[in-house]
């Protein structure tokens, strides 16, 4: 537990602030966007309901005009930000250690690489969760501060989660591209890099109707009319998640456990 406490330590100040910026946007953002769509007048509506963004974010203009929709709507955009925030901690808590030379502790710390790997991934798993849990707060005393609106709260959940969930492949692909490319000196400029593509490229498979596309990209795991629809995620979106999470993992221990150590100097 002593690298998990002092990888958690130094990413302290990031939880706080992505904390704090993530419930607090949302917080302030769903009301005035729950007013906006509540006001909005038939001409207005009918320009809205051609627009082609709703459908390459995965929504239709009916259900973007619910409390839920327009959750989803603003989670959409929301995830990007998450997306980023677990890539690039998880990719600086490996560059880090041949950027600053520092993983010679091995040598004289009775720690084996596979714990200091799974530890710096706990700490960032523990770190992404911390943040999507302060969003969700702010989305559900952003809902409950609206009167005269009906949520299905169980649906609300799932898609809020949703968001915690791309995170965590994010955190995932950051491991792997940490382990893989170590010498990298912008991970969160790679990450942000790396976010944009796979948004474009499910924004693409939901605007051509290639399904196979969404496969290759964690935006297109879960969709939340699907969700609002079933009550739970798709199984074989949920399938592929673990077994892409687990094999990515697997392989990036298996690659951290023979590098070399690098000295400091």
């Amino acid at each position: 537990m002593t690298v998990f406490k002092y990888e958690l330590k130094q990413l302290k100040k990031n939880i706080i602030i992505w904390s704090l910026s993530m419930g607090g946007l949302i917080f302030l953002m769903l009301p005035t966007y729950l007013g906006f769509i509540s006001g909005t007048d038939v001409m207005m509506a009918k320009t809205m309901n051609n627009n082609p963004m709703f459908e390459a974010l995965g929504v239709s203009f009916a259900f973007i005009m619910t409390p839920l929709g327009m959750f989803s709507f603003l989670n959409s955009f929301a995830m990007t930000a998450a997306a980023i925030h677990g890539m690039s901690i998880a990719f600086s808590t490996h560059t880090k250690e041949y950027m600053n030379k520092s993983a010679e502790f091995l040598l004289t710390k009775p720690h084996s690489r596979k714990r200091v790997f799974f530890c710096k991934l706990l700490a960032c798993t523990a770190d992404s969760l911390i943040v999507g849990t302060a969003y969700i707060t702010g989305a559900v005393l952003a809902l409950l501060t609206v009167k005269g609106i009906s949520v299905d709260w169980w649906a609300f959940l799932l898609i809020g989660k949703s968001l915690v969930l791309v995170e965590l492949m994010f955190v995932v692909l950051g491991t792997a591209a940490g382990t893989f490319f170590p010498n990298v000196r912008t991970p969160v400029l790679l990450s942000s890099c790396v976010m944009f593509s796979l948004f474009c490229l499910s924004s693409m498979s939901k605007k051509i109707h290639v399904p196979v596309l969404g496969y290759f990209t964690p935006f297109a795991f879960f969709d939340p009319i699907s969700i609002a629809e079933t009550g739970f995620y798709q199984w074989n979106y949920v399938v592929w998640y673990v077994i892409l999470a687990g094999g990515l993992l697997f392989i990036s221990c298996s690659v951290y456990l023979k590098k070399d150590v690098v000295f400091g100097g």
